[in-house]
């Protein structure tokens, strides 16, 4: 376990609220049960940025103001905790009743350009069974993602082909494109990051 990657003073704050730990790592062989990812509180502002889905489609950020977001960061041939980032998204995305799910959107953002094309993660998402109603799986080319890798305060690692270490974050963003929750390792508590979607959409 390695501790978090940030790049900013706001970030830097954070982390010294508390020591927390990662699963950034993805050489263990086998899959590692996690214990509930750390919450943190934050107010980081997002900029837009601009990347291609899995449809191969443009996607802005910027249309996803007045959306409650939730993004995760993943690659598709992780061998351990992305499987179960996603597990946790999933359970949160099929507890929204029908009004909610018009107002909160899901974002997979890959930390490994050089093999999650469009296809690739189209494939991905259909192998996870993922509905993609209000989710979206995002790539672009190395240039295109590192400012946004940075942004949400990501650190990423290549270390062989399709072996990746990286910031294992899961973010909430309000409908104002502001950073209001991040969630550090494999397994956010769902209940937990629901209660935070709600709490958002509930606000004025």
């Amino acid at each position: 376990m390695k501790k978090i990657f940030v790049s900013s003073v706001v970030w830097v704050v954070a982390l010294l609220v508390g020591a927390l730990t990662l699963a950034s790592s993805h050489e263990p062989k086998h899959p590692v049960a996690e214990k509930a990812a750390p919450r943190r509180q934050v107010q980081v502002p997002i900029k837009d940025f601009s990347l291609t889905d899995h449809t191969g489609t443009p996607f802005r950020f910027s249309s996803m103001r007045g959306k409650v977001v939730l993004v995760a960061f993943v690659y598709t041939t992780c061998p351990d905790v992305c499987p179960l980032i996603t597990a946790s998204m999933q359970s949160v995305q099929r507890s929204l009743n029908g009004r909610e799910r018009e107002s909160v959107r899901f974002l997979s953002i890959t930390t490994d350009p050089e093999i999650d094309s469009p296809e690739i993660l189209k494939s991905y998402a259909g192998r996870y069974e993922v509905d993609l109603s209000n989710w979206s799986f995002l790539t672009g080319d190395l240039k295109t993602l590192q400012p946004v890798w940075k942004a949400f305060g990501v650190k990423v690692e290549r270390k062989a082909r399709g072996l990746v270490n990286h910031t294992a974050l899961t973010a909430l963003i309000d409908g104002g494109g502001t950073m209001r929750f991040a969630y550090f390792g494999a397994s956010p508590d769902p209940q937990k990051v629901l209660q935070d979607i709600r709490a958002l959409l509930a606000r004025p």
